[in-house]
């Protein structure tokens, strides 16, 4: 069952990671998906730069935020960001790429914690992120917000 809802949701992913959501603008590739982890990568462009031409901490938060969120979601769960914090230790420049890894190490019943780590292609540590997510319902085949494709 559970590799059911996890091949459902890559599929799910995939689908919506064209909508013109924040996902879309990341331009987020799907790299593992599994039962308490979602790891990604992505290419960083000038607009996700700041005005040094570095990853810009909202970018670098975004990602965190979507990896940890995505890895409640694998346990079928439907969250909402209640608290989180990151903790920058190194940034890069346009060009490079990104691993975001968010993993689930707190599943409860109605608040779940996930961490994240961000690296570059060197596999520099860049960002540790920690949150805590509010359990809003189930995240099932049959329970989603129906996402409406719009012209970008």
């Amino acid at each position: 069952m559970q590799q059911e809802h996890l091949s459902w949701l890559y599929k799910y992913l995939l689908e919506t990671y064209q909508a013109p959501i924040l996902e879309n603008f990341l331009q987020l590739e799907i790299a593992e998906l599994a039962e308490g982890k979602f790891i990604c990568k992505t290419k960083i462009l000038d607009r996700h730069c700041n005005i040094y031409g570095f990853v810009h901490g909202g970018t670098l938060a975004s990602l965190s935020d979507i990896v940890m969120g995505v890895s409640c979601i694998t346990l079928k769960k439907r969250v909402v960001t209640i608290d989180m914090n990151n903790s920058y230790i190194k940034n890069s420049p346009v060009g490079c790429s990104l691993t975001a890894i968010g993993e689930v190490i707190s599943n409860g019943k109605t608040i779940m914690r996930a961490s994240g780590q961000i690296f570059n292609e060197q596999q520099q540590l860049l960002v540790r992120s920690q949150a805590s997510y509010f359990v809003t319902g189930d995240f099932c085949e049959n329970d989603f917000p129906v996402l409406k494709k719009m012209p970008q």
